[in-house]
Order: C-alpha cells, then structure tokens, then sequence
C-alpha cells in the first residue's frame, strides 16, 4: 500500500540526507503527512526490534510513544512532539539501521496482512483501541528492567501491530498486537515475582543465563 513506500521513501532520503548534512527527528517526522502518528509508531519501534535493552532511550521512547497512543486515542489530526524531541539528531548508521529493518518488517507485511475486520479499525472506535494499546506498551517500555532479554522488543511488537492494524485496515493486527501486550504482562510480571521471592539471586541468575546467550 502507498503507505509502505511512502516510509521506505522517507527513510531512504533520510539515509541520503543524514551523509551530507544534520537530519533531526523532528524533519522526518513532519514528512510523515498522512496517518502521521500510526506511521511515526511504526517507525519509532523499529530501534526496539532487538533483544538488548536501549537504556534511557528506552525510557524516554516508551514516554514518546505512549503520548503517540494518547493522541491517537484523542483522535487528534495532527502529530505533537516536545521540541527537546524533534531536535534529536540520529547518525547516518542509525538511519541506515532502521532502514534495513523496515525492509524486512514491510517484506513480511506484504505476505501476512490485508483489509479485514475494518469494523475493529475503522473510525473512532479503532483509534480508540489501537490508541490504548499503543499508551499501554509505551508505558511498559518505560519500565527499567535492564537485564530482562526482550523487555523491549514485547511492548514494541505490540505496539508495531496497534499501528499496524490502523495503517492496513486489518482487525485481525489487533488481536495479533493484544497477544503481545498479554505476553509482555506476563512476562514482567513473571520476573517481577521471582524478584521479590527469590531476591537477588533470580538477578543473576537470570544475568548469567543471558550471557551464556549472547557469548
């Protein structure tokens, strides 16, 4: 859908841009003219497609994309951003990164998703909904749990659905994005009880298998 090429196009320039001058969030953002704030979504959870937590970005991406959820739950027709925000300045290696995922992630939804359920997506009612997924993962993106693996690619994969749904009319995505947002507060709240009833012994533990992941 032109959707899709209209966010391989925005970043393809952005990749171009960013080589020969500074290119700021706020730039790309303001591009993104129609279906602004599904499409900032999608863009703005491809950094967290990865197991390894963001640190600080990782809070303040969650903060950013819960306020996403809220203005689409407000319906509001035109995307807002703290200036603090659109100042941010990625690197031409950053840009090129989000790129590459977003080929695969379009790749993928070109086999998997088309318009059905349009009832669950359409209208106010959609935005509602896909709205409140999107604030609820933002909020749990939030939450710092450093050596958690995946704490934030779970709330990133349901709110990339939420949007998802939206921008493809597919009902079917929010069933797909409320799977994940049931995964990740399992998941957390998994961790959180072992915490409190094994202390800090299920930290490490939970550390060291990690490493042996990843080593």
């Amino acid at each position: 859908m032109q959707h899709r090429e209209t966010l391989l196009r925005i970043l393809e320039d952005c990749v171009a841009r960013s080589e020969r001058e500074k290119l700021s969030l706020g730039e790309v953002l303001e591009s993104l003219k129609t279906s602004a704030i599904a499409l900032s979504t999608v863009l703005l959870c491809l950094p967290f497609m990865q197991p390894l937590t963001l640190g600080p970005l990782s809070s303040a991406g969650g903060l950013v994309l819960a306020s996403f959820g809220l203005q689409l739950w407000q319906g509001r027709a035109k995307l807002w951003l703290p200036q603090r925000l659109y100042q941010i300045e990625p690197s031409t290696k950053l840009w090129e990164r989000l790129l590459g995922v977003c080929r695969f992630v379009i790749k993928v939804l070109s086999k998997v998703t088309r318009e059905r359920l349009v009832s669950w997506t359409d209208g106010r009612f959609g935005e509602r909904i896909a709205g409140a997924m999107i604030m609820t993962g933002g909020v749990l993106l939030v939450i710092p749990a450093p050596i958690l693996p995946f704490n934030n690619t779970l709330p990133a994969l349901s709110m990339l659905f939420a949007a998802i749904a939206v921008l493809e009319r597919d009902g079917l995505m929010l069933l797909v994005s409320a799977f994940w947002l049931l995964a990740t507060i399992a998941y957390f709240s998994l961790f959180f009880y072992a915490v409190i009833v094994f202390g800090s012994e299920a930290g490490v533990w939970l550390t060291n298998q990690w490493k042996g992941l990843i080593g």
